[in-house]
């Protein structure tokens, strides 16, 4: 009775053992599979983020690469903005698929990036001090200022200022008006020595036509908020406006005996806006700089299609990393973007005095725009060639205030110092195309002179690296 007893025993020991061993060996079984399938993906990044690549510098020609990598050269600790661009080339998705171990992945990067922006327009010199009736061989010019289809216009400010400096403003004009005619000059009055009216400004509200009908050239057309400004040249002049009613709708006119010396430029400045956004924010907003996944050796972008392959797959693993990403550009041949700069980085020596930027373009109308960073203060540069002038213009935008450059027929050079300011070592400066309109961008040279590449360095911004991987084998 014992003997059975004692074998009952050992069979139910032999049995729990057994059992429990199975169970050990199916958790350790599971350990393994957990283990060898996090270490895709760990390793995926190992090799991504923590070497340069084979050979290192493989952005520069990626027919050479053989191992994906995106360390930087010079930093151990960052990544190449540049080698991170290249991400998304099917070479470079080759040889990602290649460190994949079989599995499926996606592979998402969030940078830090600046977006720029430029909120109204820029003051354009439409006139500069151009004289009208001086030369003609009639004598005088047949000289308005009206709305393009030739009716009356309107106006928001208007000043006259007499010869002995005696200003009316808006309603003061009305006191000169006789029914609704003031004329300019004093050809009418008693003593030819009495003081007459030899400028005015105004500010228009609506498209304006600024014509010599005695000129062969066509009548310039300016937009609304221009300021017209008129000296009269002569002081019995034939010059007069007429109001109806004084003081904000009118008409300027004068046959004969009239010589005026007129500008016309915008009244109003761009806002000029530059956004950073931190990669962590970029992240939340589901926007990456770039992705791609690939699913059984084939690149899919289908949201839809990716989804539904990591359902099937009975397990999906994910790693994440923040890393910083070093980024240095300097590309005067780049097209326009709001987000990525042809001039990016931190200054490691002074700008060069006497330095500038030098815009060549065709003998064609035109403009282009610049947003321009130094540490932290934002600029607008417009370059602009006008259908009406044989000349190419710029205006420099910094807050409320305005400089204006003129240039040959198809040049123009802005100083650094007035785009820049002064920044100091350290700093970061930046420059964007921002638009281009009514030239091609490859008639179009940009060149800074000398050139200020040695004198920056590389700036360092956070970046994020996510990278899912799954079986849908």
């Amino acid at each position: 009775m014992d003997a059975l007893v004692s074998m009952v025993i050992v069979v139910m020991i032999i049995g729990t053992v057994s059992a429990t061993s199975e169970s050990i060996k199916n958790e350790i079984v599971s350990l393994i599979d957990w283990y060898e399938r996090a270490n895709v993906a760990e390793n995926m990044l190992d090799v991504l983020l923590k070497s340069p690549g084979e050979p290192e510098d493989w952005h520069l020609d990626i027919s050479k690469l053989e191992v994906v990598g995106l360390r930087s050269s010079n930093r151990s600790y960052a990544l190449d903005y540049l080698k991170v661009m290249k991400l998304s080339s099917p070479e470079v998705i080759g040889k990602a698929i290649d460190i994949s171990n079989g599995k499926d992945f996606m592979l998402e990067v969030f940078l830090s990036r600046y977006n720029v922006s430029i909120n109204g327009t820029f003051p354009r010199v439409y006139l500069a001090n151009v004289t009208f009736g001086l030369d003609n061989p009639s004598g005088g010019a047949n000289f308005r200022v009206e709305s393009p289809d030739g009716r009356d216009f309107t106006v928001s400010y208007i000043l006259l200022r007499r010869s002995d400096g005696t200003e009316y403003e808006n309603e003061e004009v009305c006191k000169l008006v006789k029914g609704n005619v003031l004329k300019l000059g004093n050809k009418n009055n008693k003593k030819e020595d009495e003081s007459y009216i030899n400028y005015m400004k105004i500010i228009t509200t609506e498209s304006t036509s600024i014509d010599d009908k005695k000129d062969d050239r066509p009548p310039i057309i300016v937009p609304p908020g221009t300021v017209i400004e008129i000296f009269i040249l002569n002081k019995t002049s034939d010059l007069q406006i007429n109001f109806n009613p004084c003081w904000q709708t009118l008409k300027i006119t004068g046959q004969g005996n009239v010589v005026v010396t007129v500008s016309a430029y915008d009244s109003t400045v761009p806002n000029i806006l530059g956004n950073y956004t931190f990669a962590q924010v970029v992240e939340l907003q589901d926007i990456p700089t770039l992705s791609f996944s690939v699913i059984n050796g084939t690149v899919i972008n289908d949201k839809i299609i990716i989804e539904a392959s990591m359902e099937r797959s009975p397990w999906v693993e994910v790693e994440k990393r923040t890393v910083s990403i070093e980024t240095f550009l300097y590309d005067l041949s780049a097209n326009p973007s709001s987000e990525v700069p042809m001039i990016y980085g931190v200054l490691r020596s002074q700008l060069p005095a006497g330095s500038y930027l030098k815009i060549t373009v065709p003998d064609l109308p035109g403009n282009m725009s610049f947003v321009v960073l130094s540490k932290s203060d934002m600029s607008g540069l417009m370059i602009y060639r006008m259908p009406f002038e044989n000349i190419v213009r710029a205006v420099v935008v910094h807050g409320n205030t305005s400089i204006h450059y003129t240039g040959n027929s198809t040049s123009i050079s802005i100083p650094l110092k007035d785009l820049f300011g002064n920044p100091q070592e350290g700093d970061t400066v930046a420059m964007w195309l921002y638009s281009l309109e009514g030239w091609d961008r490859g008639s179009v040279k940009i060149e800074i002179i000398p050139d200020i590449k040695w004198a920056l360095a590389p700036k360092l911004d956070a970046g994020i690296v996510k990278l899912w991987v799954w079986d849908d084998s």
